[in-house]
C-alpha cells in the first residue's frame, strides 16, 4: 500500500510538472491500445525523470514514436478503464490514454 501511494504521489508530481503533455484543455494524445498507452506514458516519465522540461513538440514526437495521435476536442470522457489505462471518448473518437495524462487534460487552462 505505502509502495503504491509513493507511485501516484511521483505519477501526480510529474503530471503537475509536464508544461505541454500532449493534452492543453482542447485535446490529447490518444493511443490504439492500453498497452501502447502505457509504453507512451512511461517514454514521457523516463524524460522527464531526466529533468527535462517537456514541450508540446517534445511530447508530440514522443507519441509520433508511440503512434498515439492528438484527438482536438474539448468533450473528452472516459469511457472504461483496463490495464491501468482508460479508454477516452468524445463520441466519435475513440482511444487510450494513462489516467496522469487525462488528468492533466481536465486540469489545463
Amino acid at each position: 500500500m505505502r509502495i503504491a501511494k509513493s507511485i501516484m504521489l511521483v505519477s501526480i508530481a510529474l503530471t503537475l510538472s509536464m508544461e505541454a503533455a500532449g493534452a492543453n484543455g482542447t485535446g490529447m494524445f490518444l493511443c490504439r491500445s492500453p498497452v501502447v498507452a502505457n509504453d507512451f506514458w512511461s517514454a514521457i516519465a523516463t524524460a522527464q525523470g531526466t529533468g527535462l522540461k517537456l514541450s508540446r513538440e517534445m511530447v508530440a514526437s514522443i507519441a509520433a514514436n508511440h503512434g498515439c495521435l492528438f484527438v482536438a476536442s474539448s468533450h473528452l470522457k472516459p469511457i472504461d478503464f483496463v490495464a491501468g489505462q482508460l479508454a477516452i471518448t468524445d463520441g466519435k473518437v475513440k482511444g487510450w490514454s494513462a489516467p496522469q495524462l487525462y488528468i492533466h487534460y481536465v486540469n489545463a487552462p
